[in-house]
């Protein structure tokens, strides 16, 4: 039987202040959820044929979100919801200061709450996961794809001279998470060069550091038809930063994980300059180049060759603007205002010009 093409729809955006709210994003996932079981729908009563709905991932950075997980059983009081709803501040690479607006919202994921926004790329994978177009997977083993796709993605991106500058774990708990260089180093094919690059000698190594988490993980099925799915930290405040209006982690313990570090890979970039002085250059090239956009497309990428898929189709902007404003149901409140203005800057700059769909 022959493979599936991946789809890869990433909603388009502009920094430094205008984003796709999480609710638009919410509405494209229910949408091609609905699609896909809709086809196991009709395809049981009568047999429609080879041509199921692809297997297809969103991708997007949203406005500031918080969500709340199922285990989120005790509502907020006042003055958390008022914590968490505070506007963040957000200082573009021109040095210039915006605040943006701050939702919460619940969702049918597990854990408690966590944060997804500006510097971040959220991949929501929509398939079904006993297809026979594609390797199928059991919950857990799906679970265990995203960690690894994440995994394999940050590597093959960060990987200079054979040694991947970011390398990710997995842990008893879920997502993806990085440690201190120096191990990683150890355990290089050609750990004595680079150890001298570094500036240490066998018998110095700084102390250990506590693992950070680099990635989140949400899963939510449905007749095994997967949504939700992880969130890629890429340029996030530094992990010290406590001030509240800047970090929107200092609000809240991420996922109910007390003591634990949020990291991001423009950050880990950073601290390997400080490692790695001679390939300087080459680390401040890489971090120029890493935008949440490229993560999101290596991250495809990946995910289609581990599924078997023929390839990838990329949605244009313009077909994506089509698809957006075909699927929309206004939401209430600040999220009706949001979505409007979003809309406005989506329709006007991308629905001037038919889009067609790219092959990779």
């Amino acid at each position: 039987m022959r493979a599936q093409r991946l789809l890869h729809i990433h909603l388009p955006s502009r920094g430094p202040t205008l984003y796709p709210p999480y609710t638009i994003a919410s509405q494209l996932q229910e949408h091609l959820r609905r699609r896909q079981l809709d086809f196991k729908d009709a395809n049981h009563q009568t047999p429609l044929g080879p041509h199921p709905p692809p297997p297809t991932v969103v991708s997007f950075t949203p406005l500031p979100t918080y969500t709340l997980g199922r285990r989120q059983t005790t509502p907020l009081s006042p003055a958390e919801l008022a914590r968490l709803q505070a506007p963040l501040l957000v200082v573009d690479r021109d040095g210039e200061q915006h605040h943006l607006p701050v939702t919460v919202l619940p969702s049918p994921r597990g854990g408690l709450t966590t944060y997804h926004g500006p510097g971040q790329i959220v991949l929501w994978p929509v398939m079904d996961l006993r297809s026979q177009h594609h390797k199928q997977f059991t919950v857990r083993c799906y679970s265990r794809l995203l960690e690894t796709t994440t995994i394999a993605a940050l590597a093959k991106l960060t990987t200079f001279r054979g040694f991947a500058l970011i390398q990710g774990l997995t842990t008893d708990d879920p997502g993806v998470w990085v440690k201190n260089l120096t191990p990683l180093i150890d355990e290089h094919p050609e750990q004595a060069e680079l150890r001298s690059m570094v500036g240490l000698n066998s018998n110095s190594n700084p102390p250990p550091q506590e693992l950070a988490k680099i990635a989140a993980l949400g899963v939510y099925l449905r007749r095994h038809i997967s949504a939700l799915g992880t969130a890629i930290n890429v340029d996030m405040p530094e992990p010290a930063l406590r001030d509240e209006q800047q970090n929107p982690w200092a609000r809240f313990v991420p996922c109910g994980l007390e003591g634990k570090t949020v990291t991001s890979v423009q950050w880990e970039l950073s601290q390997r300059t400080l490692f790695f002085p001679e390939i300087f250059g080459h680390l401040w090239k890489l971090m120029g180049a890493t935008t949440e956009k490229l993560v999101a497309e290596r991250w495809v990428d990946e995910l289609s060759e581990t599924l078997g898929c023929d390839g990838v189709d990329r949605l244009s902007p313009q077909d994506v603007a089509e698809l957006v404003t075909k699927i929309y149901e206004p939401s209430e409140g600040l999220n009706l205002e949001l979505e409007g203005k979003y809309l406005e800057w989506l329709q006007g700059k991308y629905l001037q010009t038919a889009g067609k769909k790219t092959r990779a």
